[in-house]
């Protein structure tokens, strides 16, 4: 069953037995207690939701501005490796192997320094 379908049968079960609570105490059962129990565990998890959709909004705007300083510091690499290469002229190996960079897989391993 989805979460919204368990909202909506514990709502509907909440609201039929405030409507039947006579009928249901007559056969004696007296709802009362129970339905306090379900409006205070549906609020909360009407809580918990609120949290759960703050954290995933957080999480969307935490992953943007990752991709953002991310993007932001590829391009000002890339802007330092031409840099570097006009420095040194492109076909200087300092150049070359900063260039392999991009295309390398990698990505945990620093290049060594040609002296």
């Amino acid at each position: 069953m989805t979460e919204s379908k368990k909202r909506d049968f514990v709502s509907q079960l909440i609201v039929i037995m405030e409507q039947n609570s006579q009928l249901l105490t007559d056969k004696g059962f007296d709802p009362a207690t129970k339905i306090a129990q379900l409006q205070q565990e549906l609020e909360v998890a009407d809580n918990a939701e609120g949290k759960q959709r703050e954290a995933m909004a957080a999480a969307k705007d935490a992953t943007q501005l990752a991709n953002e300083t991310l993007d932001l510091a590829y391009t000002d690499g890339s802007a330092t490796v031409d840099l570097i290469s006009g420095l040194l002229g492109k076909k200087n190996n300092l150049v070359l192997e900063i260039k392999k960079l991009r295309n390398s897989d990698r990505k945990t391993q620093t290049p060594e320094m040609p002296q």
